[in-house]
């Protein structure tokens, strides 16, 4: 995040700290281990802003990357925003000697065009898709999967996902699209929405359908698990990230690519995610309930008796 960005707080720690030690585990294991330094190894930051956080007592994310030691053979910041990458080429400048490229591009197309100039046989890679908003493309994933030779972080924008998916009919056109890009298919309207059917009150030889959303979160995230094995060897299981009401805004998942290391890159993921404090339980509590409201399981005079105890459930 650049310094005119306010957005973030303690999930954004715990996702960066989550990512942080996977980074310092892969460097380790591929500089001290003989077989492994064939390989020149890069971190790429598809989102990357500047880094910087606005509250102090959160830490300071542009150091976070350069500082690891050993460090990448090369880093790559992509960032849309000229501005910004103007910001990013600044904090650059301060740090210890590093190989790092910043790119003033789209993030979906920088990776794609990075993934067509990917050495395979002589490179690996970690990437950081930590998108604001659902912007990342489907393509953009299936292309760093094909690569086998990427371990993915990823951000899963759940709580942008879930608005999209009204309650009582199928999405609007411009959102459904979006919701197909996400997905890289259409196939989530079979495993969102359900249709039930009733005789008309008008006419019994008549029928009325009726589409409702029937997919809660573990449904929206074992569907994007789903696809993430379609393209990569092993994925981990979530990291559900929270705000400080208790509402579940994101979920960081990590990807394996190569068929060899996905074992070991799967154990040390899950080991991570697993000793993160985001796994409270009242805030999985809270995300809950409201999920379930929301799902119309309760009535509407008991969500807002609900309400004046648990605030977090009538939040969007």
């Amino acid at each position: 995040m650049t310094s005119q960005d306010e957005f973030g707080g303690a999930w954004t720690q715990q996702k960066l700290g989550a990512l942080g030690k996977y980074l310092q585990a892969y460097t380790t294991i591929f500089k001290r281990n003989p077989r492994a330094q064939f390989y020149s190894i890069s971190y790429v930051d598809a989102f990357a802003g500047t880094g910087t956080l606005q509250r102090p007592e959160l830490g300071r994310l542009a150091d976070l990357i350069p500082e690891f030691e050993p460090p990448f053979d090369e880093y790559v910041f992509i960032e849309k925003s000229a501005a910004k990458c103007r910001e990013l080429r600044a904090i650059a400048a301060g740090q210890p000697p590093r190989n790092i490229k910043n790119l003033n591009e789209d993030a979906n197309s920088a990776i794609l065009k990075w993934c067509k100039s990917f050495d395979a046989g002589r490179q690996r890679a970690v990437v950081f898709l930590d998108p604001f908003g659902a912007s990342v493309k489907w393509e953009v994933i299936a292309a760093l999967g094909r690569t086998h030779a990427v371990d993915l972080w990823v951000l899963f924008p759940y709580s942008a996902i879930n608005r999209m998916l009204v309650r009582d009919r199928k999405p609007p056109e411009p959102w459904a699209r979006r919701l197909t890009a996400v997905f890289g298919t259409r196939e989530w309207e079979k495993a969102f929405y359900s249709t039930s059917a009733f005789p008309s009150l008008l006419d019994s030889t008549q029928r009325v359908e009726l589409i409702h959303k029937s997919a809660d979160y573990p449904d929206i995230t074992d569907f994007f698990i789903a696809r993430l094995k379609n393209e990569f060897k092993a994925v981990s299981k979530p990291l559900p990230l929270y705000n400080s009401n208790g509402s579940l805004l994101f979920m960081f998942f990590f990807a394996a690519g190569n068929k060899r290391s996905a074992k070991t890159g799967l154990t040390i993921a899950n080991s991570i995610i697993g000793g993160c404090p985001s796994r409270l339980r009242v805030p999985r509590f809270c995300a809950f309930l409201r999920e379930t409201v929301h799902s119309g399981m309760f009535p509407c005079f008991f969500a807002g008796f609900l309400s004046r105890f648990v605030p977090s459930i009538s939040s969007a």
